[in-house]
Order: structure tokens, then sequence, then C-alpha cells
């Protein structure tokens, strides 16, 4: 059980602090939503979405006739997200048929709730005994079947928890899984540079460390740290290797990941049921149940 110490609730968020840890979480939000959408007594699902799911955008595949209520529960699982990376892939792909909903989106976003159903208590645990700032980079080249655009994915920690993250389709078409990397990398370093900038004006953080930004993609690393790699690379934006000079002044630190353990894969693509609980613990999204909150002193 979890002593819940100091309880508050906070726009729908519930947080738990303890002398040293710290849970948020919106169990209440998961089962108001569960009520709305006449899902409370669904059966749970260890996933969001299933893998490799078929998406149909032919002409064939039947409308969904309410879209003001398929609208409202994508609103309600994008609300959902402010403790829920977990969700943040399966909101946006949902997201992106809001305008013309098919019945088959509206089973996977039927899917979701079942999703929560089984795993409402579960939140972010934070540890404030380790204030160590770093990320997570990852891409999944060409994984929109439609239009052939990839996706961008971020995760960074500070306190062993997640604090800041991003599932979102890339703005243009990738020629390469290098370039595709390279642009999520991008959208990370702007990211744990403003954190860090943030850390240092409140002197929680010193401003020669460096945070460490971890990336699966060995020819991404290679472009971002050798200038001279630059030649199979002129189609890629200059905008881009921004990340080279931030390397270069020692702002930020890069280092290789294995696939399998790349935390931001988890908000790229729907994974296997053993992959995916894997990174969302590893995301520090935990069920409330399996910890506990000592009051604080």
């Amino acid at each position: 059980m979890v002593d819940l110490g100091n309880l508050h609730f906070i726009l729908g968020i519930e947080v738990s602090r303890g002398k040293d840890l710290s849970f948020i979480c919106q169990s209440r939000y998961a089962s108001s939503i569960l009520e709305k959408f006449e899902m409370k007594d669904c059966k749970g699902v260890e996933t969001p979405m299933e893998q490799n799911v078929k998406v149909s955008n032919s002409d064939d595949e039947a409308s969904f006739e309410d879209i003001t209520l398929y609208r409202r529960l994508v609103g309600s699982l994008i609300y959902f997200t402010i403790t829920r990376p977990d969700l943040s892939y399966s909101a946006g792909k949902l997201s992106q048929s809001m305008q013309y909903p098919l019945v088959c989106h509206w089973k996977n976003a039927k899917r979701v709730l079942r999703y929560i159903s089984a795993t409402k208590n579960f939140g972010i645990l934070y540890d404030g005994s380790n204030l160590a700032l770093r990320a997570y980079s990852d891409a999944d080249f060409v994984g929109d079947k439609v239009d052939r655009r990839s996706t961008s994915a971020f995760v960074t920690f500070l306190c062993n928890g997640i604090v800041s993250w991003l599932s979102k389709k890339q703005d243009t078409i990738s020629l390469s899984s290098t370039e595709s990397e390279y642009k999520a990398l991008t959208s990370t370093t702007k990211e744990i540079l403003w954190l860090k900038r943030l850390l240092v004006e409140l002197q929680v953080m010193e401003a020669e460390e460096q945070p460490i930004i971890f990336c699966d993609n060995q020819s991404n690393q290679a472009l971002a740290t050798n200038p001279t790699f630059h030649a199979r690379s002129k189609h890629i934006e200059i905008a881009h290797h921004f990340v080279r000079e931030k390397i270069q002044a020692k702002e930020i630190k890069l280092h290789h990941v294995s696939s399998s353990d790349c935390l931001a894969d988890l908000l790229t693509k729907a994974l296997p049921n053993t992959s995916f609980i894997k990174l969302r613990s590893a995301l520090g999204v935990v069920d409330r149940c399996t910890i506990v909150i000592s009051c604080k002193s």
C-alpha cells in the first residue's frame, strides 16, 4: 500500500510528496474519462495500441458518424498525457484523424481507454536524491505509411523521473534514417539546453555541467561529432547542425545506447507488450500501489 503523505490536487493532477520521493498521477481523471465514455467496466489491455496496427484511409472504410464524440475523447486523452508519457504516441496518432475519423480510428481510441482502465493508478515517480539531467532521443523512420513522414521523440529526466517529452510527426519527409534521427536530436538538444539554463538560473545546476543525450543511431552520432562527415549529409538542413556546435562547445554530451534501451522508442511507435512494459517502467511510470511514499518530516 502507499502512504500518500501530503496529497494535493492541482487541476485534476494528484501530487503525493514524501521526504525523498514525489509521485504525480491523474487516477481520478482516468476514472472520470472511463465513466464519461461508458468504458468503466471494460476489460483492460497491456498496451494502448497494437503493434503494426492497420489504420485505414481508404474510401471503403466507414466514417465514424459522431465526429464530436471522437474529438472529445482525443482531447481528453491529450490532457491525460500530462502525467502519462506512455500515452503520448497513441494520443498523437489518434489526433491526426480528428477531422475525418473512421470507424477503425474509434476502435483504436477505445483500446486506449481499455489500457487506461488497466493502468489508471499509474503516474510518474521522482527521486529527489539525484538531480542529474539527461535525455533520450529517437525517431521512427517513415513510420507513417500514408505520408511517409517520420516521428520524432525525446524524453528528458531529472530526479530520476521524466520531466518533459515529445512525440511528434516531423514536418518534412526525411531521406534517410540518419536524417530523421538527426532532426529528433535537434529537438532534444533544444529542450535539454533550455532545461539546463533554467536549472542554472535556479542555482540547482552548475553552468559547466554537461547534460547527456543518449541516442541509438551511430551514424547520427558520427554526424553530430565529426566536422568532416558532411560529404554524405549535404541534404540535411543547415539549421540542424547546431547540435554539432553545442557538442564542440562542451554544452552537451552525446552517448550511444542500444535500441532496446532507448527510452524515447516508446514514443515513436507501437511496441510489443514486453518491450512496452520494460520501457514504461524505465521512464518512471509506475503503479502507485507498488511504491511507498512516507510523510514529510
